[in-house]
């Protein structure tokens, strides 16, 4: 599943538009399939999942506060969750997991109880075996979630 496909679906099954959350994401080339040695289908399969997501009210730009971070959800009473995605590539699972960790790190701004970091990856079990070694310990220190994405839905990592 490509990173994009985990875009849509993430927006499909925990931020919809329609149910008043406020959704930005960011894509870049690489991720439309444009740049690099890709896969046949990429291009066509982000276009579609591009086309869904606009079609659906998510903004598709850097997000002013956030920055290029994958995704950015807000909703009223609930808060906010920027979210790093990964999505499969030729890029090692272990190597990928450990550069959206740091990506999350980084861009992590005052501590709130109203912001929420989450890193979503394909529901497949090599990518739950990496998000399995993140220490609970961890996660609570972060306010992090781990998620896996499928079109059927999305399933937390617990401690």
């Amino acid at each position: 599943m490509y990173q994009l496909e985990v875009k849509r679906w993430l927006v499909f099954h925990r931020f919809p538009v329609q149910a008043g959350w406020d959704v930005t994401i960011d894509i870049d080339s690489m991720e439309r399939g444009k740049h690099g040695q890709q896969k046949p289908d990429k291009q066509a399969v982000a276009s579609a999942c591009e086309i869904w997501l606009r079609s659906n009210g998510v903004k598709i730009l850097p997000h002013p506060v956030y920055g290029r971070a994958d995704l950015v959800a807000c909703k009223v009473g609930v808060g906010t969750f920027v979210v790093e995605i990964e999505g499969d590539s030729s890029r090692q699972k272990e190597q990928a997991m450990y550069s959206a960790l740091r990506q999350i790190v980084l861009s992590m701004k005052a501590p709130s109880p109203e912001i929420t970091n989450a890193l979503s990856v394909p529901d497949e079990e090599r990518w739950a075996l990496q998000l399995q070694k993140v220490p609970g310990r961890i996660r609570e220190l972060l306010n992090l979630r781990l998620w896996l994405v499928s079109e059927n839905g999305v399933r937390n990592i617990e401690s």
